[in-house]
């Protein structure tokens, strides 16, 4: 009982903030009185917003304190709204302070909105007294200057920041900065609030009529600026979404415009169309150049290829990615779907074999290990031995080599190539599991991901897993374990955390370790191949990485967020099947039957 009133409570902001008119705010307003008169205090203020008109109102926080919380939506798109705000901090300041001997602040800081009111909590003598103290460390008044003491009666009119429509996928904002620890370039440039605030801004000025030159150049200024701070270095992972209270998604947005930009140029959209076409290609020429690289690497050093990689960098306005010591190598060709067929013998003593369809993703079809990794067998192989341990007979998705979620045309914003690639893959994986009666793994969270978000089948839908899914449902019984290593680092990749599935990542860690260490970062900001073209933003994600010594080996489940967490560590991340196949064995009893 106690559970559901306190998520009641937790979920009144996200109710109001999700709830209002666009365009317009959530304020939050914060009192205390005496306990004792905390319930007249509340029917006051209830009466109080009835006769205003604000409907979506509620009043919620520390009873036992004599605290409230008073939340509310809020427009000021003109004067008539304005005016009405002016006479509901009027009134609620004269019933919290001067009926109810309260305080306009309870546990929060006094701000504009209070600032003309603060005599009539404290009376003139205290008021005065605070003005003279004020003086005497700050003689200019240049320390937050008319937020805390104001003599202007209408301080609470001004300086009102409005929130005008920019787009359904943002409007709710309720700019509360819960999202901010998440985002990995919020020490680069923008958080998702600021982008969203930003993106306002713009709307907002385009939106304008008439527009003089001032605005003119502001709305020039801010388009340039957001090409950047608030297009280029989104990661568009959705992590912000993970702590909003409301579940705004700033990475869909910024996806949404770098499609309706491409949807502009018919050059981007037909090469989009035409890589998604031609993906086989892609799919067996990416390894030769890996190969290629990796050649030249051991030839002339590592240096002189970062700095030819960034030059090219730059020079095509970050087309090409910067090489790093961490560069994997080609994949390794795949196994024969018959590497791992289930036992005769096991088959006969059950009455429905284990059969499993295996959709390698296209990037460890493509990426193998680190040309410095004492691995050298690929994704894929690991998988497939784990399969053969379980006893499981392997089944490939049909034109496996022009297979792919859509992903890497997704995060472009070329959505008609993603949504092409996506529906290929679903009929595949349809014929495959036969209509999602065998379950099917994806080695890659973030394409699982993917695959999940866009599949249109129903059947499909609990049919699906990633690595650490499928290893704890289907194989750990199955498998013997043992702890191969002392320290190990994990990242869970922000796919994962958002399936559900960290706790899970990091147990199954723990029956190969005897120490399993957290990144403790929230999102590597590697964004499939962002992070390569834009290093800063790794740089900044990743500044806090610190794993302890001894820590010797790192593991997650998708190859680019390992190539970055390489770079930046010192030590090789690998896929955490790697891992999982060192640890185990087939169980004693399930050898036997085999």
């Amino acid at each position: 009982v106690c559970k559901t009133f306190w998520d009641v409570r937790k979920g009144l902001i996200p109710i109001v903030g999700a709830a209002r008119e666009a365009g317009t705010s959530m304020l939050i307003e914060d009192v205390a009185c005496p306990v004792d008169k905390l319930a007249d205090m509340m029917i006051d203020l209830i009466d109080m917003f009835q006769r205003f008109g604000y409907h979506d109102a509620s009043c919620f926080g520390h009873a036992l304190e004599g605290n409230l919380h008073l939340v509310f939506s809020q427009g000021f798109r003109n004067k008539e709204e304005v005016q009405r705000f002016s006479n509901l901090m009027e009134e609620m300041c004269h019933i919290v302070a001067n009926k109810h001997s309260g305080s306009l602040k309870g546990e929060h800081g006094t701000g504009r909105n209070v600032a003309s009111f603060v005599e009539m909590e404290w009376g003139g003598k205290a008021y005065e007294l605070m003005w003279e103290l004020k003086a005497l460390f700050d003689p200019e008044f240049v320390l937050n200057p008319g937020v805390i003491l104001n003599r202007d009666p209408d301080a609470h009119k001004k300086f009102l920041k409005p929130s005008p429509v920019a787009s359904d996928l943002v409007n709710r904002c309720i700019e509360c900065g819960f999202c901010e620890s998440n985002c990995p370039s919020r020490d680069l440039t923008l958080t998702p609030r600021q982008r969203i605030a930003t993106y306002k801004e713009i709307a907002r000025l385009r939106g304008m009529p008439n527009k003089g030159p001032e605005e003119t150049a502001r709305l020039a200024a801010f388009e340039k600026s957001f090409e950047y701070d608030g297009n280029a270095t989104c990661a568009a992972d959705g992590m912000c979404q993970e702590k909003c209270p409301v579940k705004i998604n700033t990475g869909e947005l910024i996806k949404q415009l770098r499609s309706q930009e491409l949807s502009e140029s018919s050059a981007a959209t037909g090469t989009g169309m035409w890589l998604a076409d031609h993906f086989g290609l892609i799919n067996r020429s990416v390894p030769t150049l890996l190969n290629a690289v990796n050649m030249a690497h051991k030839v002339v050093g590592p240096k002189p290829l970062e700095l030819v990689s960034r030059w090219l960098n730059k020079a095509t306005g970050h087309f090409v990615p910067v090489w790093n010591p961490y560069m994997p190598k080609g994949a390794n060709k795949l196994l024969p779907a018959t590497a791992a067929p289930a036992p005769a013998a096991a088959q006969a003593s059950r009455a429905i074999p284990r059969r499993v369809v295996y959709m390698p993703a296209c990037v460890t079809r493509m990426m193998g290990p680190a040309a410095g990794d004492n691995e050298t067998a690929s994704v894929h192989e690991k998988l497939m031995s784990l399969f053969a341990k379980g006893g499981y007979e392997v089944i490939y998705p049909q034109g496996l080599d022009s297979q792919c979620c859509g992903m890497m045309f997704n995060s472009r914003g070329l959505k008609d190539a993603a949504a092409k690639k996506g529906a290929e893959l679903e009929a595949a994986l349809m014929e495959a599991s036969e209509g999602g009666k065998i379950p099917i793994v994806c080695d890659t969270s973030p394409c699982l991901s993917q695959i999940k978000a866009g599949i249109s089948e129903p059947a499909l839908r609990f049919a699906l897993y990633e690595p650490v899914e499928f290893i704890r449902h289907f194989l750990v019984d199955k498998l013997e374990f043992s702890k191969v290593r002392d320290t190990v680092a994990v990242h869970v990749p922000c796919s994962s955390k958002k399936m559900g599935i960290e706790e899970a990542f990091t147990k199954l860690a723990g029956l190969c370790a005897n120490e399993v260490v957290p990144s403790g970062i929230p999102c590597c900001g590697m964004a499939g191949d962002r992070g390569m073209r834009y290093t800063e933003l790794t740089a900044s994600s990743l500044q806090h990485l610190n794993l302890p010594a001894g820590c010797t080996d790192g593991y997650s489940t998708s190859r680019t967020c390992e190539m970055s967490l390489s770079n930046h560590s010192g030590i090789n991340f690998r896929g955490l099947v790697y891992l999982v196949d060192e640890a185990t064995k087939p169980k004693q009893q399930q050898a036997q039957k085999a």
